[in-house]
């Protein structure tokens, strides 16, 4: 008799289908991760790219948030002068509300990311806003995760363990007994499996991070794109690190530097239908430009997220009228600009445009015939002119010109507009015929 096989126990999983689980609704998601930053500045050195994070601070100074509603922790693997040189970028108020980690291996990244979380989670829920987690350069993080695997799994650094390796395959290929020159590439066959360096880098930290409901932001130098599918193609550019970087963020900025001009680009933008191109940004606060644009934007419609509103009803967020107090002159920058592009003089247009519909019968009382009249000083002539002057109403200010009659009287000429407007009571008369048309 064969017996019936545990679903459960020690040697087997559990059955997981089994197991109840309960969803939220989409409103109940939106509330709870909110609507924070994930953002990856990306650009050559001396780009401005540790600048963009700490101008968020100045477009927070220039909107009146008070600093116990700020916070910013930064991750920092760079050289301590690339940041302490931009000192003066953040407001005297704030100063004390950003947090350095300076890191130069994996468990530093590790455990400063830790206890930056803990400070943010604290700061969200004493203040209800959201602070900041910055990590400079990625592509130094990538680095430290394949050195921690290669100390974890050879006892020794990555420089070494690469040391070693190289060594290994010069003298495989030098090796007299082994002609074949492809077993070299055994020396790196522990190290052609990236799973290990992955998991360190994406399941244990960057993956944890993008699902923080507090802003989260980064950096990155920049490498050669040859992937003709790739968003950055076009500029033949990446950001460094792991490749799979670029899906853990909502909205990427690429930043350039020319002579004396600095520009920013958006190559992603999650929540939003439209990318911004190539944009000056030089002696400008480059948050407030990338927020200035994101206002413009949403009038036109191009966004399509509104849980800012779902925030505000959960009380995630102050109110807009407390939240967004902000100087004068920023006010005006950040206010998107009003559709009042139709000019004043255009207006008349609509009257001119009804010309194909006017009868042809006043053609010949245009204004050359009338000029070639003038020279004749006919006084039987004279009266026919006075009186078809009198009918005409009065022109507009903006089209009537001053003429002299014969005799030195001043009096109004007729425009072209009027003669199109008008119906000039029927001139369709007998004195047309008696005019001297010969002259």
């Amino acid at each position: 008799m064969i017996k019936d096989k545990k679903v459960e126990g020690k040697d087997q999983p559990k059955d997981l289908w089994r197991i109840p689980v309960e969803p939220v609704t989409m409103r109940k998601f939106a509330i709870d991760t909110a609507d924070t930053e994930k953002v990856l500045w990306f650009g050559e050195s001396n780009s401005g790219k540790t600048k963009s994070y700490l101008d968020i601070l100045g477009y927070y100074k220039a909107k009146g948030i008070p600093k116990e509603k700020v916070m910013m922790c930064i991750l920092f693997p760079d050289r301590s002068t690339g940041i302490t040189k931009l000192y003066n970028l953040i407001p005297k108020e704030y100063v004390d509300r950003v947090f350095i980690y300076a890191v130069n291996c994996y468990e530093d990244v590790v455990k400063a990311t830790a206890d930056a979380e803990k400070k943010l989670l604290e700061h969200h829920k004493q203040t209800g806003t959201q602070g900041w987690l910055i990590c400079e350069l990625l592509e130094s993080v990538w680095q430290y995760a394949q050195d921690y695997y290669a100390r974890r799994a050879f006892g020794e650094s990555l420089a070494d363990l690469l040391t070693a390796k190289r060594q290994q395959v010069q003298e495989m290929m030098t090796a007299k007994d082994k002609p074949d020159k492809d077993t070299a590439y055994l020396a790196m066959s522990g190290w052609t499996d990236w799973t290990c360096v992955k998991f360190f880098h994406n399941f244990n930290w960057i993956d944890r991070i993008k699902k923080m409901q507090f802003n989260v932001g980064a950096t990155a130098e920049i490498k050669a794109e040859t992937n003709k599918d790739s968003i950055f193609f076009a500029i033949g550019i990446r950001p460094s690190g792991e490749k799979s970087n670029v899906h853990r963020f909502d909205t990427i900025i690429y930043k350039s530097h020319k002579g004396n001009k600095y520009t920013q680009q958006c190559f992603k933008w999650t929540g939003m239908s439209r990318l911004y191109s190539e944009t000056d940004i030089t002696d400008k606060n480059s948050w407030s430009v990338h927020k200035m644009i994101q206002k413009k934007f949403e009038a036109k419609g191009y966004r399509s997220s509104a849980i800012e509103e779902l925030e505000e009803e959960a009380g995630i967020t102050l109110p807009k009228k407390e939240v967004l107090k902000s100087t004068p002159v920023l006010e005006l920058d950040l206010t998107p600009s009003s559709p009042k592009l139709v000019p004043a003089p255009e207006q008349p247009k609509p009257e001119v445009k009804k010309e194909p519909t006017v009868s042809p019968a006043p053609k010949p009382i245009q204004a050359p015939p009338v000029k070639t009249v003038e020279p004749l000083k006919v006084e039987t002539k004279k009266e026919e002119q006075k009186e078809e002057i009198k009918v005409v109403p009065k022109p507009a200010e903006t089209s009537a010109t001053i003429s002299k009659t014969p005799e030195g009287e001043k009096v109004e000429q007729i425009s072209k507009e009027e003669i199109i407007v008008p119906k000039k009571k029927e001139e369709k008369k007998e004195p047309v015929d008696d005019f001297d048309w010969s002259v």
